[in-house]
């Protein structure tokens, strides 16, 4: 059974729900038009699209949807639309300010701890952790930590991440091929950023994958997919050039200044 999915999904309180999932669904099908659609959310802890879409529904999207819940999972039924398998998930910051990603679970560890008791901590929630590259997240002190982490936890228990911020001119980082070398599953994503008009890279980044997934029980069924040993998935889709990227990282830096000033004010 062919897979596509979007492994580092952003929803901001102030993105259109609508546009979200029918950008999301579109930007999937066009790299695997026969495949089953799949979304894992990155919640901030700020953030609460899953919740409020499993409970809201029709409402939320002002329009005729039908949002099934199986676990940690929505399967989202729309007319004209393929059916979108959507995974509740989290992004946390940990002390040491890596990015760490609990997919398939809406109760995630809060930000502020250690890196190391981070990942624990999903692992005991059922989810899956997933150490998220994200630009200069991963040089000088923090490449220790990094470091650390792939040495404490075994392949299988934790993933690596990529995301469509790593310009197309910038080589995989050594320690996520060596990550991958020696049995770590990747697993890739678009990352929006929290600026009005990221929902437009929601989708165009992914993997696809060819394997046994069960609808009836798709958060079972993904955990078993993606916590195989040596899970190579086939990285689909784009990401950015360097000068494009560096727009996106720049009206990032804005946003964020002018909701401080904002703050401030």
């Amino acid at each position: 059974m062919q897979l596509i999915a979007d492994a580092h999904v952003h929803v901001y309180p102030f993105h259109s729900p609508q546009l979200v999932l029918d950008v999301l669904r579109r930007n999937l099908v066009a790299m695997d038009r026969d495949a089953i659609c799949l979304a894992f959310l990155a919640e901030r802890a700020d953030c609460r699209f899953f919740a409020d879409l499993a409970q809201r529904g029709s409402r939320l999207l002002d329009r005729p949807v039908v949002a099934d819940r199986l676990g940690e999972c929505l399967v989202l039924r729309e007319h004209n639309f393929p059916d979108l398998y959507l995974f509740a998930g989290r992004q946390i910051v940990t002390r040491e300010r890596i990015e760490i990603l609990a997919l398939t679970t809406d109760v995630a560890p809060a930000d502020g701890l250690p890196a190391a008791e981070t990942v624990t901590r999903i692992l005991e929630g059922g989810g899956i952790p997933v150490l998220s590259w994200a630009p200069g997240k991963w040089f000088f002190a923090r490449k220790k930590v990094v470091a650390g982490l792939l040495e404490r936890f075994s392949p299988g228990s934790l993933l690596v991440g990529d995301s469509s911020l790593r310009p197309r001119c910038w080589l995989m980082p050594v320690l996520m091929k060596q990550a991958i070398a020696r049995g770590f599953g990747l697993v890739v994503g678009s990352d929006p950023l929290p600026v009005p008009g990221e929902e437009a890279m929601i989708g165009t980044y992914g993997f696809s994958v060819d394997a046994e997934f069960a609808p009836e029980d798709p958060v079972r069924s993904i955990r078993t997919i993606l916590g195989h040993p040596g899970f190579r998935p086939r990285l689909r889709g784009t990401r950015g050039g360097a000068l494009k990227t560096m727009r996106r990282l720049f009206a990032n830096y804005r946003a964020g200044r002018r909701h401080k000033d904002t703050a401030n004010s």
